[in-house]
């Protein structure tokens, strides 16, 4: 490539992700943006229309006399991408346009935490369809795909998990699940720590983990802004946690308040919020063991923020205020210099698939120059 296409193609992508990150913009605006010249934006801006990826807004009604600001915005439409949570008990898929706005998303439920890889994957399908006819969208509209799973993931997409969690699911390649559409495959805990940096409780955070609580723990790490994968997909697995005196597994809050009171995790907490001296009891128990695990992960990786994840985080302070208590006591036994904050997580349940959104955008918005919009390929 040479260095003047190149640099056309830089100047390009500089102005319509300026698209992106906004509403209509006057060419001044652009200008300011990108550091480009008003010529260079008006000409890259009439390419962009022309390769479908951006419009020229119509004139405001009024104003002084003379030639008013030419005005474009981006075509959100132009393509879209798909989020996938494949957890063990539910799947969540969700269509986004070129800003990120979820315009269709389905959930499903496996029979069995234990499905089979190949009947698992058909539920995957399934609901990622039943997501694009809520959003209206065909299928070859979506340019770029990820799938969020329970399990470490290597460098090349694979999923690491044992048989007797995930059945089989080591001995298929993700990427290919929805063929002939390429799939990413990330780490669950890792994608939902993106979310939180992107819209949740760590924007503007550099440094956050992400603990996912529900069934089981797991934490997605971001340090000095990257996140941290480890060799085979393995940072913020929580298996060490056997290891630990007083936690000794790497159950998930949800989990061990089933276990405690005989009943699902939401109701538990209902009947803690009613006062109920038993689930109370359980809940302070839970929150203890929790409050340890939290504690660790503060003080190994010197955070900003600790977020928790997954559907556990909606409870609110029925759940927050025990948690503050137990991760505050279990800090006094060895302070820290900063302590990081605490908080969970606005996103929730959707905090994977959300994630999984950011990274198919980070995927496509700098191929969309070349692909242009949906259904042609540009030179």
């Amino acid at each position: 490539m040479s260095t003047a296409t190149d640099l056309r193609r830089r100047n390009s992508q500089a102005v319509l992700d300026a698209l992106l990150a906004d509403g209509p913009r006057e060419g001044g605006e652009l200008m300011t943006a990108t550091g480009l010249s008003r010529p260079t934006v008006h000409e890259i801006c009439d390419d962009l229309i022309a390769r479908g990826l951006a419009v020229e807004e119509a004139p405001a009604p009024g104003g002084g006399p003379g030639r008013r600001p030419r005005v474009y915005t981006a075509r959100t439409d132009a393509a879209h991408v798909l989020g996938v949570d494949m957890g063990e008990s539910t799947v969540r898929a969700v269509v986004a346009d070129l800003r990120g706005v979820v315009v269709g998303e389905a959930l499903a439920a496996f029979d069995d935490p234990r499905t089979p890889v190949a009947r698992r994957l058909g539920q995957v399908r399934a609901t990622v369809a039943d997501a694009l006819r809520a959003a209206g969208v065909p299928a070859e509209h979506v340019r770029a795909a990820v799938l969020g799973v329970p399990a470490p993931v290597t460098a090349d997409g694979h999923a690491l998990a044992v048989d007797a969690y995930l059945p089989g699911l080591t001995r298929v390649d993700l990427r290919t699940a929805l063929d002939p559409l390429p799939l990413i495959v990330e780490n669950d805990a890792d994608l939902a720590v993106l979310a939180e940096r992107w819209l949740g409780a760590a924007v503007d955070c550099a440094d956050a983990v992400l603990l996912l609580a529900g069934e089981r723990l797991g934490a997605g790490i971001c340090v000095g802004g990257r996140l941290v994968r480890g060799r085979s997909g393995g940072a913020g697995e929580m298996g060490f946690l056997h290891l630990v005196e007083g936690v000794g597994a790497p159950d998930g809050i949800g989990r061990l308040l089933r276990r405690a009171t005989g009943l699902p995790a939401p109701d538990a907490l209902a009947a803690a919020a009613r006062g109920e001296r038993a689930a109370l009891d359980a809940l302070d128990a839970v929150a203890e063991r929790a409050g340890r695990v939290l504690a660790i992960l503060a003080t190994l990786l010197d955070p900003q923020v600790i977020v928790l994840g997954g559907a556990i985080a909606a409870a609110g302070d029925v759940l927050m205020g025990p948690l503050r208590r137990a991760y505050g006591g279990a800090l006094r036994e060895r302070p820290l210099r900063a302590t990081p904050a605490l908080a969970a997580s606005p996103l929730a349940e959707r905090g994977t698939v959300l994630g999984a959104v950011r990274v198919a955008l980070d995927d496509l918005v700098p191929r969309l120059i070349d692909l242009g919009p949906a259904g042609a390929t540009m030179g």
